[in-house]
């Protein structure tokens, strides 16, 4: 079994974040990786923006921080039930070594508990 979720897994992870940059406010993560998290929002950056997304992972006190640029923006819902919010895609620019065991192990922990993600390890 690997130890380290693949780079490009994204789980749901729908949970409270900041976000601190060109755009300010309280937002939704909506999903997680290793590379990055999709951000829902009524305010829209623009793509190549630098913010930095401020979020918790259960089981851990300690509030992640991370650099980040906006790569992609969802500017409408396509779908009304499977399609993205309003948003964006982020990309995390500079991801410290214990950000990443924390990320890393709330994604391996969701696939552990999800039959449809286990697969994955």
């Amino acid at each position: 079994m690997k130890t380290t979720p693949p780079p490009t897994l994204r789980i749901p992870f729908v949970r409270r974040c900041t976000v601190r940059g060109a755009l300010e406010g309280r937002a939704m993560l909506l999903d997680l990786s290793l590379q990055g998290v999709y951000v829902a929002t009524k305010e829209l950056p623009s793509v190549g923006e630098k913010l930095e997304i401020e979020f918790r992972v259960p089981g851990n006190d300690r509030q992640l921080a991370i650099q980040s640029v906006v790569a992609w923006v969802q500017v409408v819902q396509t779908h009304p039930v499977h399609g993205l919010p309003p948003g964006f895609g982020a990309t995390f620019e500079k991801l410290e070594i214990e950000d990443t065991r924390v990320i890393a192990r709330t994604i391996q922990i969701y696939c552990q508990s999800n039959p449809l993600y286990r697969q994955y390890l």
